[in-house]
């Protein structure tokens, strides 16, 4: 399969209450967005790669994938949303990749084997995302209040998880389609919600944690230390 990966990078971190962007924070002498590169690389040899970071990181983000061995990673200017910004590197997707597998940066685990999964599952109808099943109890609040108006059935539900992987071409037609509302979409499967394009789920893996707090960092910190004792 001829595929792309763009790395979503443009997060400022604001949870995190550092004055460096949540990519570029260093983890035990090394960037977090280097992390999930590394994690990516060791699942599938993409034919593109497109980082999108904030434009005013595109210099520092070349120093930084030079550095680490990712010569062929093309740099690209993020826009204000997230959405805006995955757009902002799909356009820059040579048309002789078939799909485009999107990844955030904050997600530095990629579990072995997990890329291969979307990549089978995604011939079938063009449009796969990675996500866990809902363990807790939800409760649906009465808007403006925190009142319940209804506990939901837990089963129906589930967390979106990253990467997802879509044909380029369903991809870039949507994106045309809404315009400037694509970009307040949250993930790329909710710009196809209420449209025919079925959007599979593969099972995601806990360990694909996302770093957002503070505690995540930490936890992320102790990881790697588990790690390199072995």
């Amino acid at each position: 399969m001829r595929v792309a990966v763009i790395v979503a990078a443009g997060g400022a971190g604001k949870r995190l209450n550092r004055k460096v962007p949540k990519p570029f924070i260093s983890i035990l002498g090394k960037p977090l967005l280097v992390y999930t590169l590394e994690s990516l690389r060791k699942n599938f040899r993409f034919l593109e790669w497109v980082l999108v970071v904030a434009p005013s990181r595109v210099k520092r983000a070349r120093r930084l994938v030079r550095r680490h061995g990712f010569d062929s990673v093309r740099i690209a200017e993020g826009g204000k949303t997230r959405a805006e910004s995955v757009w902002k590197g799909l356009v820059h997707v040579n048309r002789s990749c078939e799909w485009v597998l999107i990844h955030d940066a904050a997600r530095p685990f990629v579990p072995k084997g997990s890329v291969r999964r979307l990549l089978r599952a995604v011939r079938e109808t063009g449009a796969v995302i990675s996500a866990l099943p809902c363990e807790d109890t939800l409760k649906k609040a009465c808007p403006g209040s925190l009142v319940v108006s209804k506990t939901e059935d837990r089963g129906l539900f589930y967390r979106a998880q990253t990467p997802q992987v879509f044909k380029r071409e369903l991809l870039v037609r949507r994106y045309r389609e809404l315009g400037r509302s694509a970009f307040q979409a949250t993930d790329e499967a909710a710009l196809f919600d209420g449209t025919g394009v079925k959007v599979k789920i593969v099972l995601g893996d806990p360990a694909n944690i996302k770093i957002t707090t503070p505690a995540d960092l930490e936890f992320f910190r102790f990881c790697l230390k588990r790690k390199n004792r072995g």
